[in-house]
């Protein structure tokens, strides 16, 4: 999942939506990673950090990114996952030089993805025009 975060932007607001959309999609076996521009530097202690990592926690998420990831020498940018689902990755700086803001590359090793059994159900509307398109449909 991708967020932003808008640096004037109310807080609280921000917050409470983050904490909503990750408690409609969350399950126990969600392998969830949100990663995004939050505009709350993880390298300086902050209530807003504290705040987030709070309600981040109770999803089991972290924060992974410990380097500056703007030309401001801060990180605003940051990825969470649950490092007890991704034990093994990797997470560093490339640098690309397109943007005032670093990208930072995730890579996860090892990783089972289970395949999901889709069933579809085809329901069909029988009433007087279906059986009459029926009656009426050449082979």
């Amino acid at each position: 999942m991708a967020v932003y975060r808008a640096p004037r932007g109310n807080f609280n607001l921000f917050l409470n939506g983050l904490d909503g959309i990750i408690r409609t999609l969350y399950k126990v076996d969600l392998k969830l990673i949100i990663c995004g521009d939050i505009n709350i530097d993880y390298l300086t202690d902050s209530d807003k950090k504290r705040q987030l990592a709070a309600v981040l926690l109770t999803y089991n998420l972290s924060a992974i990114v410990q380097f500056p990831t703007s030309h401001s020498i801060t990180a605003i940018n940051n990825i969470f996952i649950d490092t007890y689902k991704f034990i093994n990755y990797t997470v560093f700086p490339p640098y690309i030089g397109l943007s005032d803001h670093d990208a930072q590359l995730l890579i996860i090793y090892n990783v089972n993805l289970q395949l999901q059994n889709h069933h579809f159900h085809i329901i069909r509307n029988i009433n007087k025009y279906s059986i009459e398109e029926f009656k009426t449909t050449k082979l």
